[in-house]
């Protein structure tokens, strides 16, 4: 779709230069209408002379009575010309035009006509002649004058005149554009609003824009908020579901303790196992639930909250007095849950220091799609490829020396799951331990987007 700023403006253009092209030939036709005026009245009057010197003698011949001459009369090819026809027989010249005749009709008595003719040397003429009747002839005397000077001074002022007129037009588009621009100025305030909307930095689109666009505002608005309250009623409806099974699911849990059940071996861990998955589905959901909303929540300060993980971690683990390092790019951006983040970074920040020799890394960034992306990374012994992919499962421990449950890297795929993210696996380059990076996309400037997956690739 044209932009409304590229559609003003071409139409601006068109508009102006159609006004200027309008303003320009009305112009140049007016101004030469006027010299023509000028220049015929200005030949009438030497007409009205010539007419009043003209007589016819004894003899019959016509005479002027002019003692003298205007200069540019007697001087050949000068441009001002006067011929005097009587009957269509005798002709009289003005000593300028020399032997050429003015092809011109009679004119009738009284009566005054203005042509254009041919002229000496290719001349462009301008003639005025009027009829006049003496002692039973008629006459007509015919006074011109050569346009084509005045019509090239009439073009050097049409060039000046030109280029006046495009500074003009180009003055007035340059206006033009810049009122448009003011004038969208509040669009691109809600733009701009939409995208700190998205980030969750406001609830609302700000209302200060032209009152052809107010309405569509105030539209969205309202939509954003019966939206914003269908997912809050729906995000405590599911909550107060998994809340709900909670209960009876800690008294079957209870239950599976009964020693009639025990008795059972089989029974007892199927019962175990059945309760474990429901429990785990329970969690993932009111995740989700609790997820759902960080589309548009403020991001995570995760200077402040990776700071206080790592003053956490270094009093647990106190006694080995390690060296936790953290970089973290000022463009990461975590829009999430809070406790999700903790959770995170906490359990693998907590595995990270458990297996360090002496250095830990905490790395915060973007990914190549402007994701978050979290890598921590260690100096301790690390885990061989073919134990990659079964670390993350829920439970499994490779070391079984060490206390613990094995649910760390479980509990951080739910997590990441949650959000769509990835979940890789390997080997330090720099430090030489265990390496672990957490990838979460960004969709449509957005640091979520719903799971689609239950299982995520774990990369070595």
């Amino acid at each position: 779709m044209t932009s409304i700023l590229k559609a003003l403006t071409i139409g601006l253009t068109l508009s102006l230069g159609a006004v200027f092209a309008v303003q320009w030939s009305a112009g140049r036709v007016a101004i030469e209408a006027m010299m023509e005026d000028y220049v015929a009245a200005d030949l009438r009057q030497d007409a009205e002379e010539l007419s009043t010197a003209l007589a016819v003698n004894t003899g019959g011949e016509s005479v002027v009575g002019i003692s003298h001459f205007d200069p540019v009369y007697l001087q050949p090819g000068s441009g001002h010309y006067f011929q005097i026809t009587a009957d269509d027989v005798d002709t009289i010249r003005s000593p300028s035009l020399g032997n050429f005749n003015i092809e011109i009709g009679a004119t009738a008595p009284g009566r005054t006509e203005t042509s254009r003719r041919a002229g000496p040397d290719r001349q462009q003429l301008l003639v005025s002649a009027i009829g006049v009747e003496r002692n039973a002839r008629q006459f007509t005397i015919a006074v011109a004058a050569d346009m084509l000077p005045i019509r090239e001074r009439i073009d050097a002022f049409l060039v000046r005149y030109t280029l006046l007129t495009l500074t003009m037009f180009a003055v007035l588009l340059a206006l033009q554009v810049w009122i448009v621009r003011r004038a969208l100025a509040p669009l691109r305030r809600a733009q701009a609003d939409v995208a700190r909307l998205e980030h969750g930095e406001i609830t609302q689109l700000g209302d200060s824009v032209p009152s052809e666009v107010l309405p569509l505002i105030r539209n969205v608005n309202h939509l954003l908020a019966v939206l914003g309250e269908r997912l809050r009623r729906s995000r405590e409806s599911l909550g107060n579901l998994s809340h709900a099974l909670k209960t009876p699911l800690t008294l079957l849990t209870q239950m599976s303790d009964h020693e009639s059940i025990r008795a059972d071996p089989a029974l007892h861990t199927q019962i175990q196992e059945q309760l474990r998955a429901l429990g785990g589905s329970i969690d993932r959901e009111l995740r989700r639930a609790r997820v759902a909303d960080q589309s548009s929540s403020p991001a995570v300060d995760l200077l402040a909250e990776i700071d206080l993980l790592v003053l956490t971690m270094r009093k647990l683990h106190y006694e080995r007095d390690l060296d936790i390092a953290t970089t973290i790019s000022p463009a990461a951006r975590f829009r999430g849950d809070r406790e999700d983040l903790i959770e995170l970074a906490g359990n693998l920040l907590d595995n990270a220091c458990k297996w360090a020799s002496r250095q830990v890394g905490v790395s915060i960034g973007v990914d190549a799609t402007d994701g978050f992306l979290l890598t921590i990374e260690d100096d301790g012994p690390g885990c061989a490829d073919q134990d990659l992919e079964r670390i993350a499962e829920r439970g499994v421990r490779l070391d079984e020396a060490r206390a613990g449950h094995g649910l760390g890297l479980a509990i951080v795929r739910d997590i990441v799951s949650s959000y769509g993210g990835e979940l890789s696996l390997g080997r330090s380059s720099r430090l030489g331990g265990m390496l672990v990076s957490v990838s979460i996309p960004t969709v449509g400037g957005l640091g979520w987007r719903a799971p689609d997956q239950e299982k995520l690739p774990l990369a070595s």
